[in-house]
């Protein structure tokens, strides 16, 4: 696909994706999100894709995968916050702790800016958008092997620079 088709597409399906995505979140930040990867990923995927007809039924599509994965990471943060806070002492004080939570927070982005640029893509692939080690295989082109031991290497690296940073 050149990137004049691939402007074309954009030019004509985008308006329509991005309605197509706040039926389903209702959310139009989210929605543009949704859109811009679905677009990042077409265009990633340039050379291999052979799709030539019906881009609205293949972008649909798109559009309900991409609401899916997001349900999916909804559920999955919404757990492990349940989780996390039924391990918590009932008696704290909760602005230390949303502070400490907050630093913790900008640590871990701070530490994941600083990881080699294809070890942060799996990392941000499987802690953020709660995709399995096959799905980001594929999407990144690598073999399942290799995102394991970019994420067993992140997550080293994470703890590590947590333990320095004086949280564990």
């Amino acid at each position: 696909m050149t990137a004049q088709r691939f402007e074309e597409i954009y030019r004509h399906y985008s308006k329509k994706l991005f309605r197509i995505c706040m039926v389903f979140v209702k959310d139009e930040e989210i929605a543009t999100e949704m859109v811009q990867d679905i677009f990042c990923s077409i265009w990633e995927r340039k050379d291999t894709i052979s799709l030539e007809t019906n881009w609205e039924k293949y972008l649909y599509r798109c559009a309900k995968l991409q609401y899916y994965n997001h349900s999916r990471n909804q559920t999955t943060q919404e757990h492990h916050l349940e989780q996390y806070s039924l391990k918590q002492p009932r008696e704290t004080n909760t602005t230390e702790e949303t502070v400490e939570v907050r630093q913790m927070a900008e640590q871990v982005d701070q530490l994941v800016a600083d990881m080699p640029e294809k070890r942060r893509q799996v990392y941000r692939l499987s802690r953020q958008k709660g995709l399995t080690n096959k799905e980001i295989a594929q999407h990144l082109f690598i073999s399942e092997k290799t995102v394991k031991n970019h994420l067993t290497k992140s997550l080293a690296y994470l703890r590590t620079g947590l333990k320095n940073s004086g949280y564990g």
